[in-house]
């Protein structure tokens, strides 16, 4: 719940003040990892999944926990009493619908590895790059090998920019935009397996 009101998050905003949140999911003994966003006015949950061709259309059960979970802490966190933003009794999919689970969507059409390969925790951060941009999540043609030369390097910048700033975090850089969302900071991003 402090995630939802804002206590626990990287960019210090609280859920009511965002239109997705995104979620890393490791799908338990598969040791798969898939990038979650939870769209809160739809209430749905739309899974990037980068082994979506070879498994069923069957939420794994830790994001059936989290789409039974989320209407819960949602509402017991004061979530659906923020008018800040949004009038959520005013949206449909919320009318009478307070306890019931959110919609799981997977999304299809979007890059996939390759058979045998462990690469999901590349094909994670190349989706959340795509959303965080505003772009939709490429069909095809997500260079593997790129992609492990290009996010190091990008984490290496980061880490050099950030040394040179007088800020103790992004949240006191009056100069540091306000995102739309909630993005995986650069630990979870390091910790990827």
């Amino acid at each position: 719940m402090n995630i939802i009101k804002g206590f626990n998050i990287p960019t210090g905003l609280p859920w009511h003040l965002v239109d997705e949140v995104c979620i890393l999911i490791n799908c338990g003994d598969e040791f798969h990892w898939v990038l979650t966003v939870v769209v809160l006015k739809e209430r749905r949950i739309r899974v990037y999944d980068s082994m979506l061709r070879r498994r069923r259309f069957v939420p794994s059960s830790e994001i059936q926990k989290l789409a039974k979970i989320l209407p819960t802490y949602l509402d017991m966190s004061g979530f659906l009493d923020q008018k800040v933003r949004t009038d959520w009794s005013m949206i449909e999919a919320y009318r009478d619908k307070i306890g019931n689970q959110f919609d799981v969507q997977y999304v299809e059409g979007i890059a996939q590895q390759i058979i045998g390969s462990l690469d999901c925790d590349l094909f994670v951060v190349a989706y959340a790059e795509y959303l965080s941009d505003g772009l939709q999540v490429l069909n095809d043609g997500l260079d593997v090998g790129l992609l492990c030369k290009r996010y190091p390097a990008l984490l290496w910048k980061y880490r050099e920019v950030k040394a040179q700033k007088p800020y103790a975090s992004d949240i006191k850089d009056p100069r540091r935009p306000k995102p739309n969302f909630v993005a995986p900071d650069e630990e979870q991003l390091i910790h990827i397996e």
